[in-house]
């Protein structure tokens, strides 16, 4: 099996399988593979938003600290690759290829699998052929009924902001959809909760009290509420302080602070199971991490911003950062897959934008640019449609700051020159 027939073997199945209603069918996948996840110790994330960012700063600390470490997540940006890493690089062609061969020799039939089921298989059967000696594992979808909750008694389960999302799949209300983000919470085994969402803590703390965890939520509250660690916020980077120990983060806007503030809480859960993780290496590690589309600074002066926040928590997340940048009018490109996080999208970010261009096509679910401009036009904004690759073409040229924001797909188009 090449790399192109081992993609086209992921790819021929469906984005999101059928629907289910328990784990069954991941388990009957990973049994016949041999319950590769059994053999792993892992730290579960879930979340609305920041569950990525979190993902990257325990891998690069845990790394730094001398575990070797595999990370999954999703989605991917540049190459399909990137959602499956050990220490920090990519499966390698031969190892992905020899997974999805084993995969594919007990897939039987039309089972209704996934294109991320099917990657978590070959994930973990990778990070065993490989030695992983932790896994930093980031849930897709949810979290109770995603097929990364097949794994038993993980070495602790972190759940970072919780917000409105998926809302067809999760449920219409924030109460539903942290339910399915605590699902990821297992008996005895600690919690990280980081309290900046709209889900409220008694729907933690129940979960977690009933399965006699111990939920680690208190110091991230009391950090932010008084605001005596955080010396700097930046779009270029944050500076704060934990445990009179002195943090920087590459990337930028206050809820990095958050994100890195719950990776450091989770951090001291794991020393007191005996990892050793010096603080240096903690502070490496955060200062090192940068995720393609989490407010990434393309250009510094004046500013290109892109990011691929698409729900209402991380849009609203992106204007805060922006606001606090100190600029008042940037000119914007906004591509969108979510429709129903166009008119909170328009409204949360027309305060900031002189203009924005409205683009479709980089990928078919793509809301069409005449909606989007639509949606700006009536929260204030003058609104063009164009190709994406004829707004691009204004990027380098523009003299005023620019901000291309709304999905995770743009930012892909984007960084992959797809214009």
């Amino acid at each position: 099996m090449t790399r192109s027939e081992a993609l086209a073997y992921v790819d021929h199945f469906s984005r999101s399988g059928r629907p289910v209603k328990d784990l069954s069918r991941i388990a009957g996948l990973m049994h016949r593979l041999g319950d590769p996840q059994d053999s792993l110790r892992f730290i579960h994330i879930a979340g609305t938003n920041g569950k990525g960012s979190v993902a990257e700063y325990l891998t690069n600390i845990l790394r730094r600290s001398g575990w070797r470490t595999g990370t999954f997540t999703s989605p991917y940006i540049l190459r399909y690759e990137d959602r499956i890493r050990l220490n920090g690089e990519n499966i390698p062609e031969a190892a992905l290829c020899h997974a999805c061969e084993q995969v594919r020799a007990v897939v039987t039939g039309d089972e209704g699998f996934s294109q991320f089921e099917i990657t978590f298989a070959i994930a973990m059967l990778f990070f065993v052929e490989s030695g992983a000696e932790i896994v930093v594992l980031e849930a897709g979808l949810g979290g109770l009924l995603d097929c990364t909750n097949i794994i038993k008694q993980p070495l602790c389960s972190v759940i970072t902001s919780v917000s409105y999302d998926h809302m067809a799949i999760l449920g219409h209300t924030i109460e539903e959809i942290a339910a399915q983000k605590a699902g990821i919470i297992k008996s005895g085994c600690p919690v990280v909760w980081n309290p900046f969402g709209e889900a409220k803590l008694d729907i933690f703390q129940k979960r977690a009290a009933a399965l006699h965890c111990e939920l680690h939520w208190q110091e991230l509250f009391a950090f932010q509420q008084d605001g005596s660690g955080i010396v700097h916020v930046g779009l270029t980077g944050n500076d704060f302080v934990y445990r009179e120990t002195p943090y920087h983060t590459a990337m930028g806007g206050m809820h990095q602070i958050d994100n890195a503030m719950t990776a450091l809480v989770a951090v001291d859960v794991l020393r007191k199971q005996g990892f050793a993780i010096p603080v240096e290496a903690a502070q490496a590690g955060l200062a090192e991490t940068q995720i393609p589309g989490r407010i990434q600074v393309m250009r510094k002066q004046p500013p290109v911003i892109l990011d691929g926040g698409h729900n209402r928590d991380g849009v609203a997340k992106l204007a805060s950062a922006l606001s606090d940048s100190g600029i008042s009018e940037w000119i914007g490109i906004c591509g969108m897959t979510h429709a129903d996080a166009v008119e909170h999208t328009a409204q949360s970010m027309a305060p900031l934008l002189k203009k924005v261009y409205c683009v479709d096509g980089f990928i078919p679910q793509a809301v069409s640019a005449s909606s989007l401009c639509h949606a700006f036009s009536a929260a204030g904004v003058p609104a063009e449609s164009l190709s994406l690759a004829e707004a691009m073409q204004l990027v380098p040229g523009c003299a005023a700051p620019v901000v291309m924001f709304g999905s995770l797909f743009l930012v892909s188009a984007i960084l992959n020159r797809e214009v």
